[in-house]
């Protein structure tokens, strides 16, 4: 693979060339400060670009498009990293050899439309398809308790502090009685003016017509905007925040939130991951083995990280009355870790797990632009970084970040319908 750059002068645009895929996958990467008020109406904007534009009209045209350029959709999604908050906007299309001359084009095309030409009328968005769009954003908010555990999530994060993961993706509906077409509109034009704007590329493609392609599409369309992101290290922990809801369901779902305290960037992108694997990932974990197969006390229970935000998290779907008791063991898997009570097998499963993990990001061009993007614009370890430095991991350093390890949020979805 060869990684070329180009600086434009309103943005940065990267090439990865590579023949190992049938297929070119292309990325706008737009980086803005993170504002709360704006969820919602990132939320929004994601339903409005992709359903309609000036030339397709409503999302019966747009699906019909995208089955014409054998289902090249777009996709648009949003990520909170620390201070900042990422919108990315991915296409990926098949090689005119595998399908039809002037394929990638015709779907750059139509990528560019999505972006640039939204369905915007006399300073609001068409009236009928905003319509459309809002009732189908208000639907999944009221349906969005249904999934019992993301709902338990998002309420354990609501009560975190000093982090943006407090805040929910995509939004509330409380604001929804705020925001309007032409507020809309308005935030559709601030958003690609604020941003700090690049442009990714993986496949193999003619690096010189492609980058001709892309400036005719940009033009004044950018701004050089600096990129504002922050890396997050927590000095301190503040004081345990307890919180229970109640829920008619026969499951109680606990969410345990802890920080990781002056975390290092080893730590960060090499320790954590096999850190993890070994305390709460997957059926080899300590938490799994000794919490649901030896005491039977839970349905099923994992922990996972937020390396870039210096986050554990530990799930689990319990019976109310055993919540002290899950609690306590919890805590006995983090003190062993803590002490070094690793066991010679635990290590070894978790860096052959770790190495597989690393090999299979290989394989996909998505996750190698993932990783990319995450090297270029946040200061993570590229690929080849974090799979050099898995054999270099020693059991002390596991239970050193161990010791880091603070939790903050001590959070339950009671379920009493069977209690």
């Amino acid at each position: 693979m060869k990684y070329t750059k180009y600086e434009l002068d309103n943005l940065d645009v990267h090439f990865i060339k590579t023949d190992k895929f049938k297929s070119i996958y292309i990325s706008m990467v737009l980086i803005n400060e993170f504002n709360k008020e704006n969820l919602t109406k990132n939320f929004i904007l994601r339903k409005l670009l992709t359903t309609s534009s000036k030339n397709l009209k409503n999302e019966i045209e747009v699906t019909t498009k995208v089955c014409d350029l054998y289902n090249s959709g777009i996709v648009i999604s949003n990520n909170l990293v620390n201070n900042v908050i990422t919108t990315n906007i991915d296409m990926e299309v098949l090689e005119d050899k595998y399908t039809e001359d002037g394929l990638l084009n015709k779907a750059l095309d139509y990528y560019f439309d999505t972006i640039f030409n939204p369905n915007i009328i006399d300073g609001k968005f068409e009236k009928s398809n905003y319509d459309l769009v809002i009732k189908n954003v208000s639907n999944y908010y009221e349906k969005e308790k249904e999934n019992k555990r993301r709902y338990a999530v998002n309420n354990a994060f609501s009560i975190l502090d000093e982090n943006q993961l407090k805040y929910n993706i995509n939004g509330y509906i409380e604001d929804l009685k705020n925001i309007t077409s032409e507020t809309m509109a308005d935030y559709y034009e601030n958003l690609f003016k604020s941003a700090h704007a690049n442009i990714f590329v993986i496949g193999n493609v003619n690096e010189e017509e492609l980058l001709q392609i892309i400036k005719d599409n940009i033009k004044d369309k950018l701004y050089k905007n600096p990129n504002k992101y922050e890396i997050n290290v927590f000095k301190n922990n503040t004081k345990l925040k307890t919180k229970e809801d109640k829920d008619n369901n026969n499951q109680s779902i606990l969410v345990l939130i802890y920080k990781i305290l002056n975390i290092t960037k080893r730590e960060r992108y090499v320790i954590l991951p096999v850190f993890n694997r070994i305390f709460g990932l997957g059926n080899n974990s300590k938490l799994f083995r000794n919490v649901r197969e030896k005491n039977s006390l839970c349905y099923d229970i994992r922990s996972s990280v937020f390396n870039t935000e210096s986050i554990m998290t530990v799930e689990s779907g319990i019976n109310y009355s055993d919540k002290d008791k899950v609690i306590e063991l919890i805590n006995i898997e983090l003190e062993n870790m803590k002490n070094g009570n690793i066991t010679q097998d635990e290590f070894n499963d978790a860096i052959k797990f770790r190495k597989k993990n690393l090999k299979q990001f290989e394989d996909y061009n998505d996750s190698i632009l993932y990783i990319k993007q995450g090297k270029i614009l946040f200061d993570n370890e590229d690929l080849e970084e974090r799979r050099e430095s898995v054999d270099t991991i020693k059991i002390d350093e596991l239970s050193a970040l161990a010791n880091k390890i603070e939790l903050n949020v001590d959070y339950i979805l009671k379920g009493d319908k069977n209690e």
